[in-house]
């Protein structure tokens, strides 16, 4: 029996053991480690199991058999917000992401943003992605792409291989050797199948629907669409509604007047992994905060505003380390926690023929360690203005590039850096202007002198006169553009009051 409209493909990545690995993307390797709760353990980690740890076992008899296990509660809270940062970097890969708790999320396949020959090699592309994905976000995760998300998810969860997919119309096939476990099935419609000999999904698909509604309702006839491949349900969109942030617990404390390296460490794996949930939502960030948490009390907040909103970790971690060199903390760090403060929407950009992408962002990391260490206030544009006055024909507006690429669409917009100064205008004015001495003969203008070096005259254009400001300070100048030997060209002014020249301007 196939449905009249084939059901969605359907990417389901599974976290096996979450709580455990939540805990563990959170700190250096552990030693023997069981997360807890109600006194029962529920997780062991490697070491503890090694040790003859069992989930399971009480608190108590987990200890008698590794006398030095840590314990760690169960924390359901923040297994759901591990898995919504998993959702959120995996929106980078589909529109289209569903979070299913506890342990589970789902992909729209289909709509997946990559590009395949055909489905088979697209829907394997997009496996390899989203398993490297999950490894970056600190987690190992099972997948399996199939018709439909119950199909997918009991695939992901119980068919014990890391990879599996199920071609269209397969699904009941690739589920058919399941126990009726992968299926989800309510406890007494598993009792009432086990009285009658039925223990797989493939049994229960042999089963008459009929008698599978009869019998148990609406839950009856699901189960029996699902242990045949069939499951229409759409997936739910997942819409983060926070900014992210990553925590990690140092090992030892840590002095950052001693080594700020581990510090660095840690803060460049948290970076990493905020900056995969932000592309995930199209979106860079423009200020961070990293919370350094002292022992055994007290906590440093440490701001880092940046040149360009962006969702590229590396150009963070040099004015990060700027920030960090400069501190002076009274205790060790124990943990840390970066988060995102402001954010913006980051267009795709279309490189053109001839742009450098690697010079847009080493000025990027320049601008920010500039205003890691010098104060947010001292990076700044300058914008013309209505004055007449030429030094201060401009004022200072927050520095923001505009536009990396040639390419990339419209113009510069209010607020964009233009790199052409205005017409006839030097881009570099000296403050305070230089004086300088005329030099000539037979009444013919030959050279200037400036700070005791003579420069030959190459060329001379003008003059342009500028005056005004009566009601403040009046002036009254007239300006010539001058290209003199070793310096280029200059822009020099005849003060209207005292007939003295002046170098006010360079032509780079």
């Amino acid at each position: 029996m196939s449905p009249e409209r084939g059901p969605p493909r359907v990417l389901a990545i599974v976290v096996p053991a979450l709580p455990l690995q939540r805990v563990l993307r959170e700190r250096p390797p552990a030693g023997a480690l069981a997360v807890v709760s109600e006194g029962i353990v529920r997780h062991a980690a490697p070491p503890a199991l090694a040790a003859g740890v069992r989930p399971g076992d009480s608190l108590v008899q987990a200890r008698a058999a590794c006398a030095g296990l840590e314990a760690v509660p169960l924390d359901g809270a923040a297994d759901r917000g591990a898995l919504r940062a998993l959702a959120e970097a995996l929106l980078s890969l589909s529109p289209v992401v569903e979070v299913a708790y506890p342990d589970a999320v789902l992909l729209d396949a289909a709509g997946a943003r990559l590009a395949g020959s055909e489905p088979a090699a697209s829907e394997r592309a997009l496996a390899e992605r989203a398993l490297g994905l999950c490894l970056d976000m600190g987690f190992q995760g099972r997948i399996a792409v199939a018709d439909g998300k119950g199909v997918a998810l009991a695939l992901a969860r119980h068919a014990g291989r890391e990879r599996t997919r199920a071609a269209p119309g397969e699904g009941a096939r690739a589920l058919a050797p399941l126990s009726l476990d992968a299926l989800d099935l309510p406890s007494e419609v598993v009792r009432w199948l086990s009285a009658v000999g039925v223990e797989s999904a493939g049994a229960l698909a042999a089963l008459p629907a009929e008698t599978l509604a009869h019998r148990f309702g609406a839950p009856g006839a699901a189960a029996g669409r699902l242990s045949r491949g069939i499951d229409p349900r759409p997936l739910v969109p997942f819409a983060p509604e926070t900014f992210p942030h990553e925590r990690w617990d140092l090992e030892d404390e840590v002095g950052v007047l001693e080594s700020a390296e581990p510090v660095l460490f840690a803060a460049k794996r948290l970076a990493d992994r905020v900056a995969a949930r932000l592309a995930g939502r199209g979106l860079g960030a423009s200020r961070l905060r990293l919370t350094l948490f002292l022992d055994p009390r007290g906590q440093e907040r440490v701001d880092l505003p940046l040149a360009r909103p962006g969702a590229d970790a590396a150009p963070w971690l040099a004015p990060l380390r700027e920030r960090l060199a400069g501190l002076r903390l009274p205790a060790p760090v124990r943990a840390l926690d970066l988060a995102v403060v402001e954010a913006a929407e980051v267009p795709v950009e279309q490189l053109a023929v001839g742009d450098r992408p690697e010079a847009a962002r080493a000025l990027e990391v320049a601008l920010s360690r500039l205003a890691a260490r010098l104060g947010e206030r001292s990076i700044f544009a300058a914008e013309t203005a209505d004055r007449h006055r030429p030094e201060a024909a401009y004022r200072a507006i927050p520095f923001r590039r505009g536009g990396a690429s040639r390419g990339a669409g419209p113009g510069p917009g209010p607020g964009d850096v233009s790199p052409d100064p205005p017409t006839g205008r030097p881009t570099r004015l000296l403050d305070p202007p230089r004086p300088i001495v005329a030099l000539g003969e037979g009444g013919r203008l030959t050279a200037f002198r400036i700070d005791g070096t003579l420069r030959s005259v190459l060329s001379l254009a003008g003059p342009e006169r500028l005056a005004g400001e009566w009601w403040n300070e009046p002036f009254e100048r007239d300006y010539y553009r001058a290209r003199l030997e070793g310096l280029g060209e200059a822009w020099i002014y005849r003060d209207g009051r005292d007939g003295r020249l002046w170098l006010h301007g360079l032509f780079d």
